[in-house]
Order: structure tokens, then sequence, then C-alpha cells
């Protein structure tokens, strides 16, 4: 391979020669003489950084040498370099170009040079093959981002750089193709394209208006038991105390008042005896008031203990709106009567 590669290179440098006294007697006279001239500064430019091995900027040469003048040695040059630095499918293309140039122009001794390089090339060019396995409508295979014609999509080969491609494949109502595949040199590749169907998406529940029932509770985690809701606390009433208070002030100035009135009759009694033979009703309605004043002691006594103890006893655990009570105090009793 080594021995192939200097044959090579001097087989390229001779044709070198040639091609450049080819351009040398192409050149025109008068005002075309300059832009020739930087052609062939160019070409010799490209042609130095080829011996050196540098085949990158010897092509940036020969493209710009292009953009002045075309000839079958310089497009011979700008297939060799591109086939050193491994685009061969490049390579060949600059290569057939330059061979129907001089056959065209009757360079026959280009021509020889070109057919040296360009028919082992021909045979380390891959080929990939794209094959439908099924007909999908619609279909858009592309290679590289680059879609690839109906035509070449039934199995027939073409051309392609070695190395690694992606092929994808798309078409409504499909699932995406996609695969990665490895081109050899001198290798034919198939790569077969089967699309399968996407499937239908599953159709969404629409919730119909209708009476709602009420949520149901979910039972708690690791088995523990619901407990019910507490109740909220109770506030306190103040309407039972505050009246047992009033009605205790009530009773005890009721008392006094009869206490003062039993007093002053049993005063009159005595004076009203002095002068009568019995005096047994001044005394009756003297004890009559002693007695009302008593119980009116008596009474207003329970109803500051009853005060008392509503007073400092806490809210009870019903809601007070549930209970209702009332005092009744009489001259001789008192009480509370009501419903709890």
């Amino acid at each position: 391979m080594r021995l192939f590669r200097v044959i090579s290179l001097a087989a390229s440098v001779a044709l070198c020669g040639l091609t450049t006294s080819a351009i040398a007697h192409a050149q025109p006279t008068g005002s075309s003489v300059p832009g020739k001239e930087h052609a062939k500064r160019l070409f010799d430019d490209g042609v130095e950084l080829e011996k050196k091995g540098d085949f990158a900027g010897a092509l940036a040469k020969y493209k710009e040498a292009e953009q002045i003048t075309v000839t079958p040695g310089l497009r011979f040059h700008t297939g060799y370099c591109l086939e050193m630095t491994g685009k061969v499918v490049a390579a060949l293309d600059a290569y057939e170009a330059a061979d129907k140039l001089a056959r065209d122009q009757n360079k026959q001794e280009v021509h020889s040079a070109i057919m040296a390089r360009l028919d082992p090339l021909r045979a380390r060019v891959p080929q990939l093959a794209v094959r439908m396995v099924a007909p999908a409508p619609g279909v858009e295979v592309q290679v590289d981002g680059v879609a690839v014609g109906a035509p070449l999509l039934d199995g027939k080969s073409f051309r392609i750089e070695p190395g690694e491609h992606l092929v994808t494949a798309r078409a409504a109502g499909y699932k995406p193709f996609t695969r990665k595949v490895q081109v050899p040199e001198s290798v034919t590749t198939t790569v077969e394209v089967s699309l399968e169907r996407a499937s239908q998406g599953a159709a969404v529940p629409v919730p119909v208006a209708g009476p709602t029932s009420p949520p149901t509770q979910e039972p708690p985690p690791n088995g523990a038991v619901n407990e019910p809701p507490a109740e909220a606390p109770a506030k306190r009433s103040l309407a039972l105390p505050i009246a047992t208070t009033v009605g205790a002030v009530v009773l005890a100035g009721t008392g006094i008042a009869l206490f003062l009135a039993a007093g002053s009759a049993q005063s009159s009694a005595q004076s009203d005896c002095l002068t009568k033979t019995a005096c047994d009703d001044e005394r009756s309605k003297v004890r009559t008031l002693d007695a009302l004043a008593l119980g009116g002691f008596v009474g207003a006594a329970g109803l500051g203990v009853v005060s008392v103890v509503l007073w400092t006893s806490k809210a009870p655990a019903h809601s007070a709106a549930s209970s209702r009570a009332w005092v009744a105090a009489s001259p001789s009793s008192v009480g509370l009567a009501g419903s709890f």
C-alpha cells in the first residue's frame, strides 16, 4: 500500500508538470493575462503543498484557482486531494469531470493519467441501497438529512461516502423510522425501511352532567380508625348566672322590706293592744310579715349560692341554645325551672 501511494504521488507530480504547461500555453494575451497568471500561481502553490502532504491546504488553492479558470489538470489535482482526505465520492466526481474535459480538449496524456487513478477509485467507492418493505403513502426518506428520490426507494443503489450514516423515514399515520448504518468501502449496503402504523389514541371520556353523589371518604392508611370530627367548643351563656344573681338581690331586698314592715307592725300592735282586750289579729299580721321576710332571706341565700356556682363553673358540653332555664321564686320558696 505504501509503494502504491508513492507511485500515485509520482504520477500526480508528473501530471502536474503537464497541466502547468497546458495552463501556461493556454494563457491569452491582453487584459485577461493577469487573471491567468494569478490562477497559475495558485496552482503552483497548491502543487507545493500537495508535495508536502498538506492536501487540505492544496485543495483550498485549487478551489480558488477554479474561480478563474478550469483545466483538466486542475480538476485532476482537486480530485487527488479529495481522495487523499477520504472524500472518495467527491474525488470520483472530480476525476470524471477532469476526464471528460480532457477528452473534449483531446488531452490524451492528461486522460491517461486520470484513468490511472479513476479505475482503482471506482472499486473503492461504496454504495447504499434503500428499499421500502411495504409502500406508505407520502413517505419521505432522508439520508443524513438529504431527501432520497422516489425512484431510488426500490433498492437501486447510489454512491455514498464511507462511514456512518443516518437513514430516516416519515409518513402520515406511521411511526418515524430511524436507523444508523455503517458503510464500508467497496461494499453495497442495503437498508430496508419498514414503517409501523401509529396506534390510534384512546378516546378521552367526557363527563356527563347529572346528580352528584357525596364524596366517599377513603379509608385511612395502615388500618387506622377514623375518629369523628371534634365538636366546636360551646360558647358559655351568661343569661342564667345573671338571672340568678338578679333574683337573689330582689329576694334579699324583699326580705329586708318585709322585715322592716314586720317591725313597724309589731310597734303598732303594741300600742293598739293597750286599748283592746284581744290582740290576736295584730300578732298574726306580725308573724306573717316575719315569715315572708324570712322566706325572702332564705330564697336570696339559695339563689346566691346558685349564682356563685354558675359564675364559677365551665360551659356545658352542649350548646347553650339547646337549654332553657328560668328562676321560680316566691316569698315562701325559690328554685330553678326549665329544660337542659
